[in-house]
């Protein structure tokens, strides 16, 4: 019975790691203290933690295609990250946030084709819409453009042309493992060349 209390602390612990991209509080407040202050490693554990995880949710929540899917969730990690700087997002659930977010941005988009229909609108975050502007995407397109041919060419193919990794690989004479490094160090480069260019 003396052993009850710190298991469940355990068990506690690791459900709200889990719910806050594998971070703990403790870890969580030294790191946003830190990027307050040009420290770009919250940010890029969120990225990495989140981006993917997120796209292929809002294709099978949303039944959306992979080019909307993406644009929401990149929508979506903008917003989060001004919020973050502006210290308007807690240690809470962080996960569940960051996804209600682009789902958000996504119901946004389909309303814009006249789709609201397809989809529902549970469980939005309360909260106004804030419209990504035309410079924020213009640096985005120069992120991409930065890239080089080949990182362009697999994230085009993979998240604009729907190939999959595996026909990608078999294309290029890679094995799968390898083609999912590569693509991850793509996204690594393109988070970090727009972030070179964006300034909050």
């Amino acid at each position: 019975m003396k052993h009850q209390p710190t298991e469940n602390n355990t068990e506690k612990n690791r459900a709200n790691a889990n719910q806050n991209f594998g971070l703990k509080e403790e870890e969580f407040d030294e790191m946003l203290q830190a990027m307050q202050k040009g420290d770009e490693d919250l940010f890029e554990k969120i990225f990495l933690a989140q981006f993917e995880e997120t796209i292929a949710y809002l294709m099978r929540r949303y039944n959306a295609d992979n080019a909307m899917a993406y644009d929401a969730t990149m929508d979506a990690m903008l917003k989060f990250r001004r919020r973050l700087l502006e210290g308007k997002i807690t240690y809470y659930n962080m996960r569940f946030l960051f996804t209600q977010m682009a789902g958000q941005f996504l119901t946004d988009a389909f309303k814009k084709k006249n789709k609201l229909s397809e989809i529902q609108e549970d469980n939005r975050v309360e909260d106004e819409y804030e419209e990504i502007d035309d410079v924020i995407l213009d640096y985005l397109d120069i992120a991409w453009k930065g890239l080089g041919e080949k990182c362009s060419k697999l994230l085009e193919n993979f998240y604009y042309k729907k190939i999959t990794l595996k026909e990608l690989a078999e294309t290029l004479g890679k094995s799968d493992a390898a083609l999912r490094k590569q693509k991850q160090r793509c996204l690594e480069t393109l988070r970090s060349y727009f972030l070179k260019h964006y300034k909050h």
